[in-house]
């Protein structure tokens, strides 16, 4: 092997173990539960949060499967209390009716998500951890069969308590928009955290959507985390629907991972 490969090889590989061991904080993830974090990436962190999942939905009409790949978050610590959010995804959501021949499919980038957290208030005594998250999707971004038409906006407070050393209680409460109808979403979730390990820990949550047109969807899921190391952690989780909207079940897979600067 040439000399020059071998140092570019040793580069990569040092370079790798330098970002690795950089990262003394304890990585805290927005996946793979549906309740948002309170806690923010530390400044000049970096945080990849990635995953795959597969929801499916069937009726007595129609049967819907929608597959998400490499669903992709990256959270920036730009000041002490607030993080840059950038997201992006592909799904391939695949339809056939039960009544008739028809298939049909739709595939391509999900709109570019961008947003803020702000850290309002530490946890104290009674008083939780509080976040504020606001969020656009943008539509001139997405494929063609995904593009809502509109900017998508969101809304969302995060809430966090400690309640013993094994137990911790997530709750978020938001609106969002679809970028297609002017009705709002209200979305709320509640998230259970077990501390199982040091390495190991799970959660169950409840979550879902109100909607003035009395579509609401409730879901339920649980999951499981392992933390690979202090900067990087692998996730599991699956959920299922609680009311006739909802879709029927759905299974994910995912890992994050924290770079310190």
């Amino acid at each position: 092997m040439k000399t020059a490969t071998m140092k570019k090889i040793i580069f990569i590989i040092s370079l790798f173990i330098t970002l690795t061991a950089s990262a003394q904080e304890e990585i805290i993830t927005d996946r793979p539960d549906q309740t948002e974090s309170a806690s923010v990436v530390p400044v000049r962190g970096v945080q990849f949060e990635t995953g795959f999942a597969l929801e499916m939905d069937e009726t007595t009409s129609y049967e819907l499967d929608n597959f998400v790949y490499n669903s992709s978050l990256f959270r920036i610590g730009v000041f002490e209390n607030t993080e840059f959010r950038l997201g992006i995804g592909y799904s391939d959501e695949k339809f056939s009716s039960k009544l008739t021949d028809m298939e049909s499919s739709l595939s391509g980038l999900s709109p570019l998500h961008t947003g803020l957290k702000v850290k309002m208030t530490e946890e104290k005594g009674v008083l939780p951890e509080m976040a504020l998250l606001a969020s656009i999707d943008w539509p001139a971004t997405a494929s063609r069969d995904m593009d809502p038409g509109n900017v998508v906006p969101a809304l969302r407070l995060a809430f966090a308590h400690t309640l013993s050393e094994k137990f911790s209680l997530g709750y978020n409460l938001g609106a969002e928009w679809d970028g297609v109808s002017p009705e709002v979403a209200y979305f709320y979730s509640v998230a259970l955290g077990i501390k199982l390990t040091d390495k190991l820990g799970m959660f169950v949550e409840n979550y879902g959507y109100l909607m003035d047109s009395d579509e609401n969807i409730h879901q339920f899921d649980a999951g499981f985390t392992c933390l690979v190391e202090n900067n990087f952690q692998l996730d599991i989780s699956g959920g299922i629907g609680l009311s006739e909207n909802a879709p029927d079940s759905f299974v994910s897979f995912g890992f994050s991972y924290l770079f310190m600067k």
